[in-house]
């Protein structure tokens, strides 16, 4: 039996986003490890470096232009997976700090106000998906990546924001500015409805599905 596990790095800083990661777990082929960097400590994080077959990175409310060792400490992780090869998945604060490591521009998208809700996203086909789809997604952030890192493509894109989603032309690692983790609980918790909720799941349950089915290919 293999014991290496998908570690998923909750980097909140106040509340563990526990439903989240138990949504995840129960949808894993493999078993997973749970991590709150900030919260507790990167220790275990860091110490699992070597026996991982995946990431995925969720997302928080600090920016990626803090200065916290915790997030020093992520970026490390990951680009020892990125020198392995190991697939990478990057949610809101995931998907900015990606775009951080590789180059990219993250900035304010409309000032420093938080936005939260739903919205349409429209994702093209690519290495994650075989055919394009477009459905609501949840959404809670003000920043994102406003200039696409060198070697990644974008493949979803809003009425709202232009890099809703973004993958590396070569190298295993996709991530998504809208959280395509949610659970319902996240969504009460931050203020959307569960009418709202309950349409953003499809396309949620569709993307979460397609990296654990790139994790069982490997």
């Amino acid at each position: 039996m293999n014991s290496k596990t998908i570690m998923i790095i909750d980097p909140s800083l106040k509340t563990p986003e526990i439903e989240s990661y138990n949504k995840l777990a129960l949808k894993s082929p493999v078993k997973t490890s749970y991590h709150l960097p900030a919260i507790q400590s990167t220790k275990s994080m860091v110490e699992s470096m070597n026996n991982i077959l995946g990431i995925i990175l969720l997302g928080s409310a600090a920016s990626v232009h803090d200065d916290f060792e915790w997030m020093k400490d992520i970026e490390l992780v990951l680009k020892k997976a990125v020198d392995n090869k190991i697939p990478i998945l990057g949610i809101c604060f995931g998907h900015q700090l990606i775009g951080k490591i590789f180059g990219g521009k993250i900035d304010f998208l409309w000032g420093s106000k938080k936005k939260i809700g739903i919205r349409k996203v429209k994702i093209n086909r690519n290495s994650l998906l075989k055919d394009s789809w477009e459905d609501y997604l949840i959404y809670s952030h003000n920043e994102g990546v406003v200039s696409c890192p060198k070697n990644f493509s974008i493949f979803g894109s809003s009425t709202m924001v232009a890099t809703e989603a973004m993958s590396h032309n070569y190298l295993p690692i996709w991530s998504f500015q809208s959280h395509i983790e949610s659970s319902k609980d996240f969504a009460e918790r931050i203020g959307v409805n569960q009418k709202d909720f309950e349409k953003t799941i499809p396309l949620s349950d569709r993307l979460i599905n397609a990296f654990f089915k790139k994790i069982s290919d490997c």
